[in-house]
């Protein structure tokens, strides 16, 4: 007998043993060809406990009326089962009430007793192919998303993790330090003369070069480590479960050692000595990006030290903590005053260059400073939980923009704002009345509002997440994943939760054009997306040809400085008025 295709096997659920009688003669010929294959339970407590064990079975053939555990329960357990699974229930004929019960319980299908064979065979092919569709379409979302986070976290020129990927190491690590005292410390290695290597002989040379340098740092003895690259010439090396502060020192000493031989490419002999910065678990972080910052920080002073190759990081090297506090009075000051203002970028539809709508963004002007950026205060913000109360403003504050322009320009102006929404936000007790009470002050509907979330962000806090965007996407406000990409990927939470639209991240679209790491990221989010029946917005354009590879990717919408920079209102008001003449 030929081996059934797993996506063939059927469980019939009866306490009746006729039944599997004559399921088996009926089926004879298919059985023995390969093209069905059953298994048979009495009850619905057999049936659960053959689906735990069986993870080939794709769908289940029920009788209603049976002992222990009926038909009808049984199909309320099925949720449990995270694959395609359908199934077809057997009620006597007539029986209308229990058949529209299973129907509104997750059935696919019904046939009545006494069964006709002929058309039971029909059913259960219709619901076989549903099902080896269902099959199908998983496997290669699956595939998409693999193929995205190979892309997304690991290196395609030497295999290993990349900046995304080193975080989630880092991590990790950080995690053992928290539970079991485990030291660690991360390292990143600058390759001396590197820049000069690829300008005289050429990008192929100079990442051989690298390849040749990750393959060392790879055969280094060191039983607990992750190597990976950053960018150009830097690569890291995680040192986990250190077990001392002079094994550290001994592993620098080593690593100098490995490079001190000259890497040979064909004829070429390339002096291959490094500078490394260091960033150590004895640090007051707990964050990975901020071990990983601290040692992009001692790299940087180790390529400008003399008479030393290697810096460890300490916190004298920042020097900023006063004026950081000083910054965060300030930031109190001037949310409370309002002191801050909204600007905004607009957000065109590729196909066509229309504008249909705006992204909000807060800028500050410092009282001490010109206009202060973001990256400075945002951070601190959401530090300090200043930015529910940022955030709220942001949103109101939008909301009555958009309002003034559709009392401005009428129906033909954009009718869409976005809006960033934080972590702190989005567990907020108040966050749905607050945007209640926006949207009714301002008569906005659901519609015009998109709220902005980072995977991070979703990752962190997803089980507050899902209910809170069912509620919003109940109200039809719009949910696009920002940055996607960049964080954690999943497919089953992509699936699970109620997305409008994914938002590719400026990173990925910088230099597209010549990048081909780039351009296939790209590729395979919008891919991805359109399986999902997800919008794709693009942000960080800034050539015409960002936009024609945009275009014939399929990619929906775009914003970057190409069409404008975040402007103020003001601004932002005339060019709506351009765009309607």
């Amino acid at each position: 007998m030929k081996n059934p295709n797993k996506s063939n096997l059927i469980l019939v659920v009866d306490d009746e043993t006729e039944i599997q009688r004559l399921m088996l003669q009926r089926f004879r010929k298919k059985i023995q060809s390969g093209e069905l294959a059953f298994q048979f339970a009495q009850n619905g407590v057999d049936a659960i406990q053959i689906l735990r064990d069986s993870h080939e079975i794709s769908v289940v053939l029920t009788d209603i009326r049976m002992p222990e555990m009926d038909g009808l329960t049984l199909l309320s357990n099925l949720a449990e089962f995270d694959r395609p699974l359908k199934a077809v229930v057997v009620s006597a004929y007539g029986d209308m009430k229990n058949i529209r019960t299973a129907m509104n319980w997750g059935a696919f299908d019904f046939v009545t007793k006494p069964i006709d064979f002929a058309d039971l065979e029909i059913t259960l092919n219709r619901t076989l192919a549903f099902v080896n569709n269902l099959q199908e379409k998983e496997q290669k979302l699956q595939e998409a998303l693999n193929t995205l986070h190979n892309l997304v976290f690991y290196d395609q020129l030497t295999g290993m993790p990349n900046r995304n990927g080193l975080l989630k190491y880092i991590a990790k690590s950080i995690a053992l330090k928290q539970a079991r005292g485990d030291a660690f410390a991360l390292l990143i290695l600058d390759i001396e003369r590197y820049a000069i290597i690829k300008s005289g002989f050429g990008h192929a040379l100079s990442d051989r070069l690298l390849v040749e340098v990750a393959k060392r740092l790879e055969q280094w003895n060191v039983q607990s480590k992750v190597v990976a690259r950053l960018e150009n010439n830097e690569l890291a090396i995680l040192l986990q479960e250190l077990e001392s502060p002079a094994s550290l020192t001994k592993y620098i000493k080593q690593l100098h050692q490995l490079f001190e031989a000259p890497i040979q490419l064909d004829e070429i002999s390339i002096s291959s000595l490094i500078h490394v910065g260091v960033a150590s678990s004895d640090l007051p972080y707990d964050q990975p990006e901020d071990i990983l910052r601290a040692a992009d920080t001692a790299i940087h002073y180790a390529k400008q030290a003399v008479g030393t190759r290697t810096i460890f990081f300490d916190t004298n090297m920042q020097q900023k903590a006063l004026q950081r506090l000083n910054l965060e009075v300030n930031l109190q000051e001037a949310i409370k005053l309002q002191n801050l203002e909204v600007h905004y970028q607009p957000i065109f539809l590729l196909k066509t260059s229309q504008l249909i709508g705006f992204e909000a963004l807060v800028r500050w002007q410092h009282p001490m400073q010109e206009w202060l950026s973001p990256i400075k205060f945002i951070p601190l913000a959401e530090e300090t939980g200043l930015i529910v109360r940022l955030g709220n403003w942001v949103l109101r504050e939008a909301c009555l923009q958009l309002q003034r322009w559709k009392q401005l320009f009428g129906n033909a102006c954009p009718t869409r704002i976005s809006v960033n929404l934080s972590s702190l936000q989005l567990v907020s007790p108040t966050l749905l009345q607050h945007i209640d009470q926006t949207l009714s002050d301002t008569g906005l509907s659901g519609e015009n509002l998109i709220l902005e979330i980072t995977e991070t962000v979703l990752m962190e806090n997803i089980q507050e997440a899902v209910e809170v965007l069912q509620n919003l996407r109940e109200r039809c406000i719009g949910l696009s994943i920002d940055d996607f990409g960049t964080g954690y990927s999943s497919l089953s939470y992509l699936q699970s939760l109620p997305l409008t639209a994914l938002k590719i991240d400026r990173s990925f679209i910088q230099n597209i054009e010549s990048n081909q790491t780039n351009l296939e990221i790209t590729s395979t989010i919008i891919e991805l997306a359109k399986r999902l029946g997800l919008k794709v917005v693009a942000e960080g354009l800034e050539k015409e040809i960002h936009v024609d590879i945009l275009r014939s990717l399929n990619c929906d919408y775009g914003q970057g400085f190409l069409f404008s920079r975040p402007i103020p209102a003001d601004e932002a008001t005339k060019l709506i008025a351009e765009q309607l003449r």
